[in-house]
């Protein structure tokens, strides 16, 4: 029938019928010629808005509410579409008001409680969108956009169990994209351990499932539990043979839990099968824990990486230094956090000269804790810059209009080499958290000294290496570190408090050579993941295979560091593990009175220890080969008494020989001021 013939009744019908057959726009269209004919019937307003809101058209969709809303101010469901409107322009408070208005008239309508939750939810309203969003859930249970908003709201109110338990739904789980969605939330929170038990629900949900079995393998060896992290790599291998990352995660669990020979191994079987840019920088850096590799293996590795994968990109540098301004210095990172950046980076940086320079701190990695707060208060600039792709990074760094870079990461966890390779700054130096040149044409400086890298080294450096004469380390004390006098009893102590990374095969017979020669002694090892009973049990496998009873090991997990210090207030002797020597640990174990027996070999990493040492004028710690390592250790386990009283005595000179910041920093400025000149020279 012709549309002029219709009563009002049954136009209406008849753009219901459109809508409900999915003709939204001739509904649409139908609505709106009702609204211009009846401009005083509200529901004609109602199902126009909400077609035109099921249109993303939200805007018209509001003004349409907004009428209806005139003309029906005490309907529930007016006001509930009005509230989903403004939620979806982004007009969070409103679109509250408005949901409330909705649940003032009908308490029991589930569309406003669910969008008054959503914007509460955006408006950061943490407990009272929690408690809504519960309420809702206890109705609807499988409603997965309320579950992923709980689990958002407990995640920022700190209850990651609670957001754990929000999540652990089969509709949620079943869905990829909305778990992808949940777990990403849990990483950023931090949440590791609920994130991998989400990843586990799925894994176990779904066993033949690839992505959840590498993704949780990956995410266990984030948390160190390595034995798990072996067990789900396996899983994945099983299910895709030809994959290569669950093989080099295993490979880097094994390496972990100080299976280094059968880690390195695999990983080198892996880049036989791969050229992979990131499977070969992460085999740089584990190539240094192989006691196998030369200084000369160790180069032509770096340099054929650095040829290969270093590749330049973006538009070329250009730079003019205006000689009336001081220095802009930039400190690059991504681990402006506990480790060796805050144990070595702060006294520096509080002593170096703020009249002819200043220092940027340019931080790569997300999150903040104590010591990137402390780090910020002693910059001249803090600059946020994690998360970028290449070519943004490049830009923002350049637009930093920086005279010197020091990078503290060289081809370490995290880094940014290929953007730095690219120079960002008319002089480049590589400093503190690499151990060997970067072979990156970019990078002037190597910054060592004649300790780590006398004249006769065999390390070879595309750098041109700079010798601080007060040291390439000036170790920052805690300010609360306890005593060093000595807290133990008669009995003679040995500890490691390093990664199981470094006890090599060759580490655990030497140190098992100690004890056998040293009755009654005992070995503390300290590591994070020796809170997994499982590698408890394989180092102490490892000891008895040579011997050594479980009774004369003691085993601590992770432990703050505060109580790590503590620690060794009962311990006599430091060994330390070669061909990777510790750095950090020797500082503190110096620091808190300990004597430190160490073997260096040509590499710089196996020197670090030892370079302490030379620099205490403590000579008689540091070993020609193994069998000297053990004799000096059992030749200082027989003067523990001596040791013992003579701990504050070397506190003092730790502090006068380790830790003399001002003079670091006259010899960075130094060294920095000579590079400068020399570019400009050029």
């Amino acid at each position: 029938m012709p549309a002029d013939s219709l009563s009002f009744e049954q136009r209406f019908a008849a753009g219901m019928r459109l809508a409900q057959s999915g003709r939204a726009e001739d509904a649409a269209r139908a609505f709106h010629a009702l609204t211009r004919d009846a401009p005083r019937h509200g529901p004609s307003y109602y199902f126009l808005a909400m077609l035109l809101h099921r249109m993303d058209r939200e805007t018209e969709a509001l003004a349409q509410a907004d009428a209806a809303a005139a003309l029906m101010p005490d309907d529930a469901s007016v006001a509930a579409l009005r509230a989903d409107v403004l939620l979806a322009l982004g007009r969070v408070d409103d679109a509250a008001q408005a949901a409330r208005r909705s649940l003032a008239i009908d308490p029991g309508r589930g569309d406003a409680r669910l969008s008054l939750a959503l914007a509460l939810t955006i408006a950061g309203e943490w407990n009272e969108a929690r408690n809504v969003l519960t309420a809702i859930l206890s109705e609807q249970p499988d409603l997965r956009i309320a579950r992923r908003a709980l689990v958002r709201c407990c995640l920022q109110l700190g209850d990651a169990d609670a957001a754990l338990a929000a999540a652990n739904i089969p509709a949620l789980i079943d869905s990829e994209a909305e778990l992808g969605a949940v777990l990403a939330e849990f990483a950023a929170a931090g949440a590791f351990a609920q994130n991998a038990e989400l990843l586990r629900l799925r894994a176990t949900r779904y066993p033949d499932d690839y992505q959840a079995a590498l993704a949780l393998a990956a995410a266990l060896h984030r948390l160190g539990r390595v034995t798990e992290t072996i067990h789900w790599c396996k899983r994945a291998e099983a299910l895709r043979p030809a994959e290569t990352r669950p093989i080099e995660i295993r490979a880097t669990a094994l390496i972990d839990r100080g299976d280094v020979e059968t880690g390195l191994a695999l990983h080198r079987d892996l880049l036989a099968r791969s050229n992979d840019a990131e499977m070969s920088a992460r085999h740089l850096v584990l190539m240094h824990y192989d006691p196998a590799q030369t200084n000369e293996s160790l180069f032509a590795a770096l340099d054929a990486y650095a040829k290969r994968h270093l590749r330049a990109f973006g538009p070329p540098f250009e730079k003019r230094r205006d000689e009336r301004r001081e220095l802009r210095v930039g400190w690059i990172s991504p681990r402006f956090n506990d480790g060796p950046v805050a144990s070595f980076l702060p006294g520096l940086l509080g002593a170096m000269d703020r009249t002819h320079h200043r220092h940027l701190l340019i931080a790569l990695q997300p999150g903040r804790d104590a010591t990137s707060e402390r780090l910020q208060q002693l910059a001249d600039e803090w600059i946020e810059l994690s998360g970028l792709d290449d070519e943004t990074l490049l830009r923002r760094l350049r637009d930093l209009d920086l005279d010197v870079l020091i990078d503290l990461a060289g081809h370490s966890t995290a880094n940014r080499l290929a953007v730095i390779a690219q120079r960002v700054a008319p002089v480049q130096v590589s400093w503190l958290d690499w151990f060997d040149t970067t072979a990156a044409p970019a990078i002037d400086a190597w910054l060592s000294d004649a300790w780590l890298t006398p004249s006769d080294s065999t390390q070879r450096y595309t750098e041109r290496v700079i010798r601080l004469p007060s040291g390439r380390f000036c170790y920052t004390p805690p300010t609360d570190a306890p005593s060093a006098s000595y807290a133990g009893d008669d009995r003679v102590r040995f500890s490691s408090f390093n990664r199981l990374a470094k006890l090599n095969d060759e580490v655990v017979e030497t140190w098992a050579n100690v004890l056998a020669r040293t009755q009654d002694s005992e070995l503390h090892l300290g590591a994070r993941l020796l809170d997994e009973p499982a590698t408890r049990t394989r180092i102490l496998e490892r000891f008895a295979s040579h011997g050594i009873e479980a009774e004369r090991l003691v085993l601590h997990g992770q432990r703050p560091y505060a109580a790590l210090l503590d620690a060794y207030r009962s311990i006599d002797i430091a060994l330390d593990p070669f061909p990777f020597s510790g750095c950090t640990t020797t500082c503190d174990a110096l620091y808190m009175g300990c004597a430190v027996v160490t073997l260096p070999g040509e590499t710089f990493v196996s020197r670090q220890s030892a370079s302490l040492a030379w620099r205490l004028g403590r000579d008689e710690w540091v070993a020609q080969d193994r069998a000297d390592y053990v004799e000096r250790a059992v030749k200082a386990a027989a003067s523990v008494d001596s040791l013992r009283a003579d701990r504050e005595r070397q506190r003092a000179h730790v502090i006068d020989a380790l830790c003399d910041a001002t003079r670091q920093a006259q010899d960075f400025e130094r060294a920095i001021g000579e590079l400068v000149d020399a570019k400009s020279g050029a």
